[in-house]
């Protein structure tokens, strides 16, 4: 659902347990930002980064296929089927 997690408990050298960190991955660029789930905000519990944010408000219909996809992706995030309760 946008974090990324490698799982499992992992050990350090000394066996002891070592903390694991559940990172935000962003939809369109499937990148983890620098400064985590600082760096972005949720829609629909999807994680969008604040370079792809700032690239989707910028976006302009001259650059159609940029633009088209954008809109694709935009739609998929905001329409898409509620799984049953």
């Amino acid at each position: 659902m946008g974090f990324q997690n490698s799982g499992g408990e992992v050990k350090n050298n000394n066996g002891e347990p070592e903390e694991r960190k559940l990172l935000p991955v962003c939809f369109f660029c499937h990148e983890v930002p620098e400064e985590g789930i600082r760096s972005g905000f949720f829609l629909r519990g999807i994680f969008i980064c604040e370079k792809c944010e700032k690239e989707l408000v910028c976006s302009k219909p001259e650059k159609k296929d940029e633009y088209m996809l954008s809109i694709a992706k935009l739609r998929h995030i905001l329409f898409k089927d509620e799984p049953p309760r």
